[in-house]
């Protein structure tokens, strides 16, 4: 196995240079540890105890640039964290970094010992490079798997599931996530730089070697549009490696998917969570199907003028040039449950003022504000507003064939 060859490299190099050598992956997840050998600090002990680096230590090595070097890196002591220096050699694959091997360099190593060091990380590459080759072929057959999971065929569906589990390519879990990653501002293909297409390809790679193996599914990217699916059972590292990887990019998910066979299904719950985290109030960026609250209401409602007309009549009219003070207005004061004190002090007016405001609300819509149900149906109408893309991002309200006429609130 690839873990017991690079356990042997490390073994053997150890031994040779009589102190401590670590392999690692691109993710920073140790691959094989030598025995403890020569001098030893904190850093290592955490490292090996916990499998994983501390973000400080994480900082550090970003900041010298590791994994985008071409050869050998030096890392200084750090008296502040209690690390000793250390030599950190890439393990590369036609430029794309798989890995690194590292040693301690107290004492500092010598040019002959840094040679043979090379000579191991070099042998080490070829292993991981072997692996990776594998796992692209994995990859590509899954990636067609998961593109059939999505077909509207229920047989194509079945079988794709089945051959997903034949394949072994990700945990039999309980339930699984489904996302759906767009990226912010659209990429045209032919245009310079890399097509929003290529981008979601890297970023599928990049996913990928961020979790464990058998962790995460990608289909092809289609529509600037990319659904991978990630074990239940991994969804927090899915998650973390997601936000890391798609800090440029919009992501919805639905999560508890109870069978492979109903990802497809789950897909359009996590465009729903992608077009939330995309333009409604307060998104970060990332939003799961179960966590939407109000806005759930609104998946199946046409995203038009007329969808808006439907949760409340005449409610458009806030939106109509000129009308603007009058939206924010009563956005403030059902956001603070219609207490006209806090609704006051946040708009920075006189109570006065508020309350003419709100008759003239009132009057221009029809509703009743003292009317529990006229102020549910305008505060969801409110929140789906922002999902409107008449609305949004825009100061008035163009023409439509099925607005209401122009009305003033004055």
């Amino acid at each position: 196995m690839l873990e017991d060859r690079l356990q042997f490299i490390v073994e053997q190099l150890a031994e040779r240079l009589e102190r401590s050598v670590v392999i690692d992956d691109s993710a920073l997840r140790p691959l094989a540890v030598s025995a403890q050998l020569g001098q030893l600090d904190q850093s290592r002990i955490d490292y090996v105890l916990q499998r994983r680096t501390s973000g400080e230590i994480r900082s550090i090595i970003s900041a010298h640039g590791v994994q985008r070097a071409r050869g050998p890196v030096r890392i200084p002591a750090n008296d502040e964290l209690g690390t000793l220096p250390r030599l950190v050699i890439p393990l590369l694959d036609q430029g794309l970094h798989l890995g690194s091997l590292w040693l301690i360099d107290d004492p500092v190593l010598t040019p002959g010992q840094v040679d043979e060091a090379l000579a191991r990380a070099e042998e080490a590459s070829r292993l991981l490079s072997d692996r990776v080759a594998q796992e692209s072929q994995e990859a590509d057959a899954a990636r067609r798997l998961v593109d059939n999971l999505l077909r509207p065929g229920l047989q194509a569906r079945e079988r794709a599931a089945e051959g997903i589990r034949e394949l072994d390519v990700i945990e039999d879990a309980p339930s699984y996530v489904v996302a759906v990653v767009r990226a912010r501002r659209t990429c045209p293909v032919g245009a310079d730089g890399p097509s929003a297409l290529t981008d979601l390809r890297r970023l599928a790679g990049e996913v990928r070697r961020r979790v464990p193996r058998r962790a995460v599914l990608c289909g092809t990217p289609r529509d600037r549009e990319l659904v991978l699916i990630a074990s239940g059972t991994q969804r927090e590292s899915a998650l973390g490696a997601l936000r890391w990887s798609a800090r440029d990019h919009i992501v919805g998910t639905r999560s508890g998917v109870g069978s492979l066979e109903g990802v497809r299904e789950a897909r359009e719950d996590a465009r729903y969570a992608a077009d939330i985290s995309g333009v409604a109030a307060g998104s970060t960026g990332m939003s799961d199907w179960s966590e939407l609250g109000p806005y759930s209401a609104f998946q199946h409602l046409e995203r038009s003028l007329g969808g808006l007309e439907r949760l409340c009549p005449g409610v458009s009219a806030l939106w109509e040039s000129g009308n603007e003070m009058y939206a924010c207005t009563v956005r403030s004061y059902l956001g603070h449950g219609g207490n006209v004190q806090k609704t006051a002090a946040d708009l920075h007016i006189h109570r006065t003022t508020l309350y003419w405001r709100l008759t003239n609300v009132e009057r221009a819509l029809g509703v009743d504000l003292s009317s529990g149900d006229d102020r549910l149906r305008l505060h969801m109408a409110l929140l789906f507003a922002e999902l409107v893309p008449q609305v949004t991002r825009t100061t008035g309200l163009p023409t439509a064939d099925h607005a209401a006429p122009a009305r003033t609130m004055a």
